[in-house]
Order: C-alpha cells, then structure tokens, then sequence
C-alpha cells in the first residue's frame, strides 16, 4: 500500500509541481505525454514479442491458468529463482516436456 501511496505522491508532483526547464521542447505532460507514447508504443511494434517464433504479427499467444497447490508453488518459485528464470517460464518448459513426452505420433 505504501508503494501505491509513494506512486500517486510521485505522479502527482510530475503533473502538477514539477518545474520544467526554460523552453524545454522534450519534457510532455498530458494529453501530448500519451500521444508520444502511444507513438513509441506502435512505432516499436505493440506489446509483448510473441512466444511462438512461428506466431503471425498480432497473433496472441492462448493463455491457461491453473491453481496449484502452495508447496508445488513454492517449488515452482525457488526453480526460477535460482535458474534465474521467470516461473512462468519454468511450467512452460515443464508442460511442454510433459506434451512431448505424452503426445502420440501423428
């Protein structure tokens, strides 16, 4: 919560008290500071690189999710920490293991 207040704290001091140089031509605030970043954000493509190296551009990668129970989560949490991975990473790897290993030739 104290990070939340610290954020708005900051935010607001950006917006409104903040004092810009003289003649500044690349600080933005409002509706010009969205429009420029909306620019960069369709200028670098949009959003996260797909997961699929074969995905078409736009294409969303399906998502599933799945309760686990807290000590497979917790087993889960310290495999990426200590690979130095994203968890999310680490069940994707499993669940494709498991797919390969389960999946019937065609």
């Amino acid at each position: 919560m104290t990070e939340r207040t610290d954020h708005q704290a900051l935010s607001d001091w950006a917006e409104n008290e903040m004092t810009l140089p003289k003649n500044s031509t690349t600080a933005l605030r409002g509706g010009d500071a969205a429009a420029a970043g909306r620019a960069l954000l369709e200028r670098a493509g949009g959003g996260r690189p797909p997961l699929d190296p074969n995905a078409q551009p736009g294409q969303e990668s399906p998502r599933r999710q799945v309760r686990l129970p807290k000590p497979l989560s917790d087993s889960v949490d310290a495999i990426a920490a200590r690979q130095g991975r994203r968890p999310a990473d680490v069940m994707r790897e499993a669940i494709a293991a498991y797919a390969a290993s389960h999946s019937t030739p065609a």
